[in-house]
């Protein structure tokens, strides 16, 4: 998408964007092949990725549309920080849901479409045509990832996505100062809210932030679906459905994102309904998932108890 799409315009900026994947995408494949790259190390190289992109292009994020911060975004030193930051922070995302088959593929085609009709309403076909080019690029994927699960993005894919989108997006309001950076927030809303979510929990906790857990929001309803509905033993069954389940849900602050391109107070106010939204589900997840997981270790000791009682009495 990166190297064959683009206009004769936007065609070299696209190119040196490609060349910035190759230290996230190589850190990544060495994770992936066994090499024990930490996340620390992955961090890192998302961020010379990003610091990478920010100097070929020299284009970084200079605005939020908050006044203060926007003051400190005009010196291009904070300017460049705060873009390597957001860069590494949006590929670590798409790492951290990249939990189930399909869920990151399927969120990044939502992303990359996002993208393209916020593009389109900003009178930027060129960008439009490479968002878009980059959905049925991730689709070839999803296809042999969802729901069998047949092969997988792993670190490389995952955060190579993440770097690529991000970066289309910077490019995309760098180059249209109509277009919301909270409207672009919405169409990354689900991985951002759920990295953010892990962080404070993590921190809540006392326990390393870069340790991994199993209570992503894609986790829970994955074992909310296996317990509630499909039982035990059926996992498999049950990562497909959580896929299908969160899918319309990641899609509508996208949707939000591209109704809100050009409306900034707007575009924050949406980005705090769904924080709120977000947070509600995810504890009464938690909630349900307790209270069955409670009552299911209650009715197998139950049965083991009776197993017993008749093995005694025999």
């Amino acid at each position: 998408a990166f190297l064959f799409v683009p206009s004769e315009a936007l065609g070299p900026g696209f190119r040196l964007l490609a060349l910035s994947l190759l230290p996230i995408f190589l850190a990544g494949l060495a994770e992936d092949l066994g090499f024990g790259v930490s996340v620390r190390g992955r961090l890192i190289a998302a961020a010379i990725s990003a610091a990478l992109a920010a100097l070929l292009l020299h284009t970084w994020i200079d605005k939020v549309d908050l006044p203060g911060v926007d003051f400190l975004l005009g010196l291009a030193p904070f300017a460049i920080l705060f873009t390597v930051f957001a860069s590494a922070g949006v590929c670590n995302a798409f790492n951290l849901i990249d939990g189930m088959n399909g869920l990151a593929s399927g969120t990044g085609i939502l992303v990359a479409i996002g993208l393209g009709y916020i593009a389109r309403k900003a009178g930027a076909p060129d960008f439009a045509n490479v968002a878009f080019a980059m959905a049925p690029a991730i689709f070839g994927f999803f296809l042999f990832n969802f729901p069998a699960g047949k092969i997988f993005l792993g670190d490389a894919g995952a955060y190579s996505m993440g770097h690529a989108l991000v970066w289309t997006a910077i490019l995309l309001v760098a180059h249209s100062a109509e277009i919301s950076p909270w409207a672009v927030v919405l169409v990354f809303f689900w991985p951002l809210a759920d990295t953010l979510f892990a962080i404070y929990r993590r921190s809540r906790s006392g326990r390393p932030l870069g340790q991994p857990d199993q209570m992503h929001f894609h986790q829970l309803a994955m074992r909310g679906i296996e317990i509630g509905i499909v039982g035990p033993g059926h996992r498999h069954v049950a990562n497909a459905l959580a896929t299908t389940m969160l899918l319309p849900l990641i899609g509508m602050p996208i949707l939000t994102g591209v109704w809100l391109w050009n409306n900034s107070a707007a575009a924050m106010a949406a980005v705090a309904i769904y924080g709120i939204a977000f947070a509600a589900a995810y504890r009464i997840g938690l909630f349900y998932f307790r209270r069955h997981a409670r009552a299911h270790r209650k009715h197998r000791n139950g049965k083991s108890q009776e197993k017993s009682a008749r093995t005694k009495a025999g």
